[in-house]
């Protein structure tokens, strides 16, 4: 039985870098938590370097389900990255991020965004002109200044660095 979220995305990674086949895993093998709804980011490391992170934002279907799609995305379609191959495996960690659902948060001007931004360190949701893109919170380990964390979430999404001053949507929410 499955109980762990990461030591399900592990087991996962590795049937499928192994086999080249997704782990079958059925709703009675697992924790009752993983049969829940809900949504989550896969981050995959080797040897301790970021090799891939997708996932999603809102929730489409049973957690245990989306573990299992997430975890083969981010090891073979992470455009960023490589595909993981079994000399990784060895060296791999896997992180299960789940996210509580998304709030948006409508600053009354900048330096409110700013300033709510440097004490909650949320995670981040940002769109513009049709384009979007999301931080999960353990992005402020690495980007812990404010203004810093938009212009580079901005880039990400393929905006300008300070597109995030004007006309721009926030939701904000947190990872388990």
């Amino acid at each position: 039985m499955y109980k762990n979220k990461d030591k399900l995305a592990l087991s996962v990674i590795k049937q499928y870098v192994e086999t080249g086949r997704k782990l079958r895993v059925e709703a009675k093998e697992v924790d009752r938590a993983l049969r829940q709804k809900a949504a989550c980011f896969v981050t995959v490391y080797v040897n301790g370097g970021l090799r891939g992170c997708t996932g999603n934002a809102v929730t489409v279907g049973p957690l245990y389900k989306t573990i299992i799609h997430n975890a083969v995305e981010t090891i073979s379609h992470d455009y960023r990255f490589v595909p993981i191959i079994k000399e990784d495996l060895p060296d791999l960690t896997v992180e299960v991020s789940v996210l509580t659902p998304l709030t948006i948060y409508q600053p009354k001007n900048n330096q409110s965004l700013l300033t709510f931004l440097a004490h909650r360190k949320p995670g981040l949701v940002l769109k513009k002109f049709g384009l979007g893109a999301l931080f999960l919170p353990q992005v402020w380990k690495e980007l812990p200044n404010a203004e810093n964390f938009l212009s580079r979430l901005c880039l990400k999404a393929g905006l300008s660095p300070k597109a995030w001053k004007e006309h721009t949507s926030f939701w904000i929410f947190s990872v388990q």
